[in-house]
């Protein structure tokens, strides 16, 4: 039977600002050689898009990933159904393939290889928000009907579960990938981002912008061995976003996706909260305050040209910094 790692929110304890704000735990660790050579499940994946249409594509993706065929439901990872398809890896039966979840849009499911030089990521991208929240509860959250926020259009999914992966490449393999909504990025309107785009050029910019973040997140835990639920690491991964979608970082556009003010005080549904959960509640104001200091000083050096160009090397600068302290262009 394969199981499935512990999650953090299983065991979680609040932390203490000071504990909030401390550097990335492998900062100072020498990087490898960059781009990183293909891993044998990158090989598989791009073996498994080259053999599969995209009419094919759900009913392909869930023979290798069977949370796919559970309805998500509270305690579902407990259930006699989770424990055979997942666990177990048995083929579903009749009762399972009658009950299962199917998408709103199937044509607007697009799976794709996303190249980084910290390796290449599958993504799975939906048009229909419903499809995006529906595999987001069945792959990140073992199938539990948990509330995704709204303005929240993507996650990053590691230790999955992938029988695909499991029957060729051995029982250790625990799949990664990107889960994306096409919209607009966090929920903003095209009339708040500078340059007048239409609707169109802002969703595609956003595509960009959202997969280029979601990749960051990745390149920091193979890089400084940390991708932490952090404001700090959400300003490093929306300013490279940024910066790929639309060639500038912009600290008041970075305020308006979070959905907080200069002053740390935080909307109702603002994106934030997913990154504060972690964080002594009396605490939040003073991190937000902390994080939009950080974006203003951020914004200011790339317009003076004292930062790197290259992505790799701002990220190796970013990554030196840490919440609680002015930026500076170490090391």
């Amino acid at each position: 039977m394969a199981r499935e790692p512990t999650t953090v929110a299983n065991a979680r304890v609040m932390q203490s600002i000071e504990e909030y704000c401390k550097v990335f735990q492998g900062f100072d660790q020498p990087w490898p050689a960059l781009p990183l050579k293909p891993s044998a499940q990158e090989r598989w994946w791009a073996e498994w898009l080259a053999n599969t249409t995209a009419d094919q594509s759900w009913s392909t993706l869930r023979k290798g990933l069977p949370q796919l065929w559970i309805t998500p439901h509270p305690d579902a990872a407990n259930s006699e159904a989770y424990k055979r398809l997942v666990l177990r890896g048995e083929s579903p039966n009749a009762s399972d393939q009658a009950m299962a979840p199917s998408l709103q849009d199937p044509e607007g499911l697009t799976i794709s290889l996303a190249a980084h030089p910290c390796g290449s990521i599958p993504v799975l991208e939906f048009r229909h928000h419903d499809d995006f929240v529906l595999v987001v509860r069945c792959l990140a959250h073992r199938c539990a009907s948990s509330t995704i926020q709204p303005t929240v259009h993507a996650q990053a999914v590691a230790g999955l579960i992938h029988w695909g992966l499991i029957r060729e490449l051995g029982r250790d393999q625990r799949a990664q990938l990107l889960i994306l909504h096409r919209a607009p990025y966090s929920s903003l309107s095209s009339s708040v981002v500078p340059g007048q785009l239409s609707e169109e050029e802002w969703i595609e910019r956003s595509r960009c912008w959202r997969l280029e973040h979601e990749l960051t997140h990745i390149a920091c835990k193979r890089l400084v061995g940390e991708m932490r639920i952090n404001l700090f690491d959400e300003l490093i991964a929306d300013a490279l976003g940024m910066l790929a979608a639309m060639g500038w970082f912009n600290a008041e556009l970075f305020r308006l996706g979070l959905g907080c003010s200069d002053a740390g005080d935080l909307r109702d549904d603002a994106r934030a909260h997913v990154y504060l959960q972690e964080l002594a509640t009396d605490h939040h104001r003073d991190a937000c305050r902390m994080v939009m200091q950080r974006a203003r000083e951020l914004e200011a050096m790339l317009q003076r040209k004292e930062l790197p160009k290259n992505t790799m090397q701002l990220l190796h600068v970013l990554t030196h910094n840490r919440l609680d302290q002015p930026l500076t262009r170490c090391p």
